[in-house]
């Protein structure tokens, strides 16, 4: 059955929300080959035409090749796959594994948190990972900041901890992380990604990822979060309770953090608000109408309705308080960014309404090819900025 959930990421794409439709329609990823090869009215032309060219054969050769190099694969039609992720309205359908399969059935708590760490955090974060239960497993990533200050204060603790990946296994991401993934995977966690192995970090599958982070748990900590920081994106995704811990309400550091709380998330004081939460949210039978209703949101309340279904590549912005209807020059005094280092990129590329290349910012900003690297995807994701040709400009300065 495995040849067929990878003939139908190869025919529609990894993520591919049709893939979800087409197997709640079908019942299993071989009805659904059987249907785009015999009847085209049953799934569409658009569809049919799209994996036509994709053949069961290749599917087949890249399944060796995965399990060859040691990985392991989790459908959704698996008897392990987390429960919890399948309430995603588009669950992946396979999960690519490497390490300790088992720790997707302990408890999942999600911890993220923004890459400019605080001495705040940085003091109270040692004191909650030690705190949490060792039935637990930890779910994050290796982003540097809070993530990665969050896999090592794990590890130190005897914590399982899962990383899940914007990329295939082939691709690092974030650069110099190969040896604390060894490790991690060495020390009996696991690393997990939806992507197959020769899928590079781009944009729009940190958004991909998020979903994933967000709905993998039943509770999901947000550390530290600046007004536009990608740790919002994992909230936004979260089906589960989100717990902020208490910090300076004042600093723009914490900024998306205040907004979350104002939006109907908990504040963490102890590690029995995890284990509560998460006893509420096994027990207790779920009403997705119910939950939609009272997740957190941190998306504009004043945004039209259709773009509460946008792409995934596209990242949505937390709320604010101001009108829906400003002018570009009124939004530009609320910018915040993560890091000094950001706002001195945005701000050269502000300067360069042509677009402007890499070498050029590497002159401009001295900030070493690898940080800018991270600072460039950072900033597309928040949606401040676009490329195209190896230029990049303003989204608004059109």
């Amino acid at each position: 059955m495995d040849k067929y959930y990878i003939w139908l990421l190869l025919a529609l794409g990894e993520s591919e929300p049709e893939i979800s439709r087409l197997l709640r329609q079908f019942g299993d990823p071989e009805k659904v080959y059987d249907a785009f090869r015999g009847n085209m009215a049953l799934v569409g032309r658009e569809l049919a035409e799209k994996a036509e060219k994709t053949k069961l054969e290749d599917a087949e050769k890249l399944l060796e090749s995965i399990l060859a190099d040691g990985y392991t694969l989790m459908t959704v039609s698996s008897p392990d796959y987390p429960e919890h992720l399948k309430k995603q309205d588009n669950p992946p359908c396979v999960l690519f594994l490497q390490g300790e399969r088992s720790l997707l059935q302990k408890k999942l708590v999600t911890v993220v948190g923004s890459r400019a760490v605080t001495d705040h955090t940085a003091s109270v974060l040692p004191k909650i990972i030690s705190a949490i239960n060792s039935e637990y497993a930890v779910v994050g990533t290796l982003s540097e900041g809070c993530d990665q200050l969050t896999c090592l204060n794990a590890l130190k603790c005897g914590i399982p901890f899962i990383e899940v990946l914007p990329c295939g296994f082939s691709a690092t991401y974030p650069g110099g992380s190969k040896t604390l993934r060894r490790f991690l995977v060495d020390s009996g966690g696991l690393v997990l990604t939806e992507f197959f192995p020769k899928e590079r970090a781009i944009q729009g599958n940190f958004i991909k990822r998020s979903r994933i982070l967000g709905g993998i748990s039943y509770v999901t900590l947000v550390l530290q979060a600046g007004a536009k920081s990608g740790a919002l994106a994992t909230a936004e995704y979260s089906l589960a309770p989100i717990f902020v811990p208490p910090n300076d309400i004042f600093t723009a550091a914490y900024a998306g953090a205040v907004t979350a709380v104002r939006s109907g998330a908990k504040l963490y004081m102890s590690p029995g608000d995890i284990e509560k939460a998460y006893r509420r949210g096994v027990l207790k039978e779920q009403d997705p109408e119910r939950d939609a209703a009272q997740r957190p949101s941190f998306r504009k309340k004043n945004a039209p309705a259709k773009q509460e279904k946008k792409q995934l590549t596209e990242p949505e912005q937390p709320e604010t308080a101001a009108p829906a209807e400003k002018s570009e020059g009124a939004e530009k005094p609320e910018q915040s960014f993560e890091s000094p280092e950001h706002a001195a990129v945005f701000e050269a590329i502000g300067k360069n309404a042509a677009g402007i290349g890499t070498e050029e910012l590497i002159g401009i900003t001295g900030i070493d090819p690898g940080r800018l690297s991270e600072i460039l995807l950072d900033l597309e994701i928040a949606g401040n900025i676009g490329s195209s040709a190896g230029r990049f400009k303003l989204i608004n300065n059109e």
